[in-house]
């Protein structure tokens, strides 16, 4: 029987491993690192949004073990540049944050585990040619934004936050997350951009104003690439592109895990099956990916002053407006973004709109 080898061990080369070895067929993973997962470790939100089902629900049906780190969060609050406030919260889990990396309790052990108990063969610091691989689950290619963060040590409830401002992220957001007294902070900011510590350093001072705390200077800091690019078709000369190797990232407002993990399972089960891989993923998730794509377009025309009237929206209590946005259960908000490009008559107020206090929206860091 043919060995089928997988190039990379991350979410999306492990969950094909995981399914492939459950099938019986037999496979080696090939890592660069001497571990497998993210390099970082820091906090990461599997958002439960994007598809009907709950997203635990969704890797347990793909054969993933949910015995890692999960803790389930209801509530988001978003900071406009001038300071203005919304804070959307949620019946069911908005999202689940987990840790990443090579830490304790991280959903990158947990899938290593899973895999070294299937008695699949790892293969550290590998230097297999890409040529040589079945499927390709080498993380990002080009990147799009680079994600620059610190974390350090913090004794506050748990909580995250969200600031639109592009005087800190350009067309991004900058965010931070407070977890059993561990803070995250993070900007994110496009590739070509040259000052990335800078604009960190600029958020940092930002969140210390806003929320009124102090962030001491011994923090850990890190980065990460993020990709906005997916290909079509994802098998290319017989070879299975996956996760971002293949460009699978959320456009928006979520991390994209699930989609790493909903392409290493589909490839799998395309050789299980000797089934159409691209038709398998292309039914199931590329209507959520292109439309954020398309919402993202939109995102990037609203600059600061687009933020500020975004706010409003998202706080009024106009009967209309709330109609459009789904209500105000924040889940079902994000679910009709993910589900359906932003509708028309919301679109055109938000570029359009105009307060009538007539602030400017300019940010509070000028």
């Amino acid at each position: 029987m043919r060995r089928i080898k997988i190039l990379g061990g991350g979410i999306a080369g492990l969950t094909a491993a995981i399914n492939l070895a459950k099938a019986g067929l037999t496979l080696e993973l090939h890592e660069r690192k001497h571990y497998c997962g993210k390099q970082t470790e820091d906090f990461q939100f599997l958002e439960n949004w994007t598809f009907k089902a709950d997203a635990l629900d969704m890797l347990r049906g793909m054969h993933i073990e949910t015995n890692f780190y999960i803790k389930p969060w209801y509530s988001q609050e978003i900071i406009s540049p001038s300071g203005k406030k919304y804070v959307g919260t949620s019946n069911q889990p908005l999202m689940y944050l987990i840790k990443r990396g090579n830490q304790q309790g991280s959903l990158d052990r947990s899938l290593e585990k899973q895999v070294v108990r299937q008695n699949i063969p790892i293969v550290y610091k590998s230097e297999l040619d890409i040529n040589d691989a079945d499927i390709i689950a080498t993380g990002a290619g080009k990147p799009s934004f680079i994600a620059t963060g610190v974390k350090f040590c913090m004794d506050h409830p748990d909580r995250s936050w969200v600031i639109l401002d592009d005087h800190l992220s350009f067309q991004m957001y900058s965010y931070f997350i407070v977890n059993d007294n561990e803070g995250e902070l993070v900007s994110i900011n496009p590739v070509q951009k040259k000052d990335h510590i800078e604009q960190l350093n600029l958020t940092i001072e930002r969140f210390e104003r806003v929320l009124g705390i102090r962030i001491e200077p011994d923090h850990k800091k890190f980065a990460a690439p993020v990709s906005f690019h997916f290909i079509r078709p994802a098998k290319v000369k017989n070879r299975f592109f996956i996760g971002e190797a293949a460009g699978f990232q959320d456009c928006l407002a979520g991390f994209g895990m699930m989609y790493a993990f909903k392409s290493g399972y589909f490839a799998a089960r395309s050789i299980i099956e000797n089934s159409d891989y691209d038709r398998l993923w292309q039914e199931d998730f590329i209507k959520p990916l292109e439309i954020s794509a398309r919402n993202r377009q939109i995102f990037e025309k609203l600059s600061n002053r687009g933020y500020e009237i975004l706010i409003d929206v998202l706080n009024t209590d106009n009967k209309v407006i709330r109609k459009l946005l789904g209500g105000n259960d924040l889940q079902q908000i994000l679910k009709i973004v993910y589900n359906h490009s932003i509708p028309q008559p919301l679109h055109t107020l938000l570029l359009s709109y105009r307060r009538s206090s007539k602030q400017d929206g300019a940010s509070i860091g000028q």
